[in-house]
């Protein structure tokens, strides 16, 4: 039923600013399964001198904006996560050729293989018809063909002469050139969405995807001044995802059909990035530009996040207990270990001594008004440790007056790898990130979402198309990769791995600081032995794996982890290693 389908889907069509008289008939083309764009349009295909292809599409008849049967369905060839991406590609049967033929890799093992003129949807309903063309004039000075190759400068580190060692390039079968190849290229094809996950936690259950549309979807133009939008829906009836093509203006027959290709939320909350955000097609050169962070006003710490509301006039100490400790607590792993303390739980903020909270608390205001004896295991505006753009900004601004290394390129302090806002400070990090590769510097980047953990949406790359595309599937931070990391020896595999540490930090007063660090702590350990050649490689960059795969987390205690890398690096001494981390966490939370 029509009423049903727009009660299901108008949330997405209204987002997407789809015009309504394009509902009714895109619901019966969803419910018949009509990939009627064959009839409509077709792909042309022209060949340069040194071989390579470029592609455009044209109108085969005059398409009138108004008419509600000009909206058109266009599937999607892979739908992915850029973090399994090579796994996909290496086993999923055939994808990887399908992918080669859209985006023109060659494929030694057929090589007369043409596969860009089938598109009719999932089920080859209708052919786009192809031919040879002469061509095109442009519709604009900012058109770029959606197919055309665009060469990319950028560097790859081959091997690292980190210690004890970080691996080197392994010699690539022909498989794994033409993987590489797609992973470098797609992001000139790739579209995203964001997939809402019910049974996650609620700070988790929103999470990108990536697309590539079809044969045809592919083919389409860009312009500054488009025709056409492409805009991705979810069908909820048959759980598929499909981009749905209508035009925005009256085509005329032969003319090119065209669409923006950074077309996003972005662009329109920050028109002037648009020729950043074009440069996976279109490249830019900052790198005449002065290098800098944007520093945010206080307003940047409260805006769209839920403000702290604190007390009026509340003394800045509560008097000491006795007794039996009565605890308001959501998870009870700290509480029910406790051994010197007496404690009884309660269900109401009005009865509890202390609350215990995983999620973020922010109304002092309302707890002191009605327990003002109470404790939270919180303090007011903790977001800017526990939040990474917060984090940054508040360590960049604390170091406002420093200047640049101009040898190293960094700012201080150095206990903090260099950062960039990507949602404030995109045309600063292009420009530093183009900087760095003139100068042959390591570029090799993790980019991070502001608000996720346990590695969600992570993302280590050199490749700046890659990155630059990212801003689309969210707000990021973009963090210079330790690329020379300590390694340790796992005894279980023998890998030389990367490793983290994982401490429990208490703190009782900022103002004198009183800070108290648990004696022991976590060491997470990395899969495979360490290499910057597959930088996708999740088992080698990452470290956190308890949340999905328990049989490969190597658990050490503290002793044994700190003898062992003494063995491994003589010079170490474990003691003065402890000290300077003991400096760096009260650096962090004084600054």
């Amino acid at each position: 039923e029509y009423e049903i389908f727009e009660a299901r889907h108008i949330g997405q069509l209204a987002a997407a600013a789809v015009p309504t008289h394009f509902w009714r008939r895109l619901y019966e083309k969803l419910t018949n399964e009509t990939f009627d764009a064959g009839t409509h349009f077709q792909i042309l295909a022209e060949e340069s001198e040194d071989g390579s292809r470029s592609y455009s599409v044209v109108a085969l008849n005059d398409i009138d904006a108004s008419d509600p049967n000009n909206i058109f369905l266009v599937d999607h060839a892979w739908t992915f996560r850029p973090q399994v991406a090579r796994q996909h590609l290496r086993e999923i049967p055939g994808l990887l050729d399908r992918i080669c033929a859209v985006v023109d890799i060659e494929n030694p093992s057929n090589e007369e293989t043409e596969n860009y003129s089938d598109y009719g949807g999932s089920g080859d309903e209708a052919d786009v018809p192809v031919e040879e063309a002469k061509p095109q004039q442009p519709a604009d000075t900012d058109v770029a063909g959606s197919s055309t190759e665009m060469k990319h400068n950028a560097s790859f580190v081959e091997s690292v002469p980190a210690s004890p060692s970080c691996g080197s390039m392994a010699v690539e079968n022909d498989e794994d050139r033409r993987i590489n190849e797609v992973l470098r290229r797609m992001w000139l094809y790739i579209h995203t969405y964001t997939m809402r996950f019910t049974d996650k936690e609620p700070d988790e259950s929103d999470m990108p995807v990536w697309y590539m549309p079809d044969e045809f979807g592919v083919r389409i133009g860009h312009s500054a001044n488009p025709n056409f939008r492409m805009v991705p829906m979810f069908y909820s009836p048959q759980n598929v995802a499909y981009s749905l093509l209508f035009p925005i203006r009256n085509v005329k027959v032969d003319e090119l059909v065209t669409r923006d290709y950074v077309d996003s939320v972005m662009l329109r909350e920050r028109t002037d990035w648009r020729p950043i955000l074009m440069h996976p097609w279109l490249p830019v050169d900052l790198c005449q530009e002065k290098l800098q962070h944007i520093f945010q006003q206080d307003e940047f710490f409260t805006e769209g996040r839920t403000a702290d509301i604190l007390p009026i006039n509340a003394p800045d100490t509560v008097p000491g207990h006795k007794g039996k400790l009565r605890v308001l607590a959501e998870s009870c792993q700290l509480i029910d270990n406790l051994k010197n303390v007496e404690v009884e739980k309660v269900d109401r903020l009005e009865d509890a001594d202390v609350i215990w909270t995983r999620k973020h608390f922010f109304d002092y205001r309302n707890l002191y008004e009605k327990n003002p004896k109470a404790l939270v295991n919180q303090f007011p505006y903790e977001t800017v440790l526990t939040v990474k753009d917060l984090l940054a900004t508040s360590i960049q601004y604390a170091y406002k007056d420093s200047s640049l290394d101009p040898k190293t390129m960094r700012w201080p302090p150095s206990w903090f790898e260099t950062t960039f806002n990507l949602n404030t400070e995109l045309p600063q990090f292009v420009a530093y990130f183009q900087q760095r590769e003139r100068r042959g510097l390591d570029n090799t980047w993790i980019i991070k979402p502001w608000n996720l953990a346990r590695g969600l949406d992570m993302h280590v790359t050199d490749n700046l198309c890659y990155i630059i595309r990212l801003v689309e599937s969210g707000p990021k931070i973009a963090c210079k990769y330790i690329e020379r990391p300590v390694l340790f020896r796992r005894p279980d595999t023998g890998h030389m791995v990367k490793f983290d540490l994982r401490y429990i930090v208490l703190v009782r007063s900022l103002r004198p600081p009183m800070i108290f660090l648990y004696n022991d702590f976590w060491i997470r350990f990395a899969i495979n032995d360490f290499s910057l050649y597959e930088l996708d490689d999740y088992e080698t960059h990452l470290t956190v794996f308890n949340y999905n795969d328990s049989s490969k987390v190597l658990n050490m205690r503290c002793e044994d982890f700190t003898d062992q890398l003494e063995k491994m690096y003589p010079k170490l001494k474990w003691v003065d290693i402890q000290k300077k981390i003991n400096v760096v966490i009260k650096e962090a939370l004084v600054t």
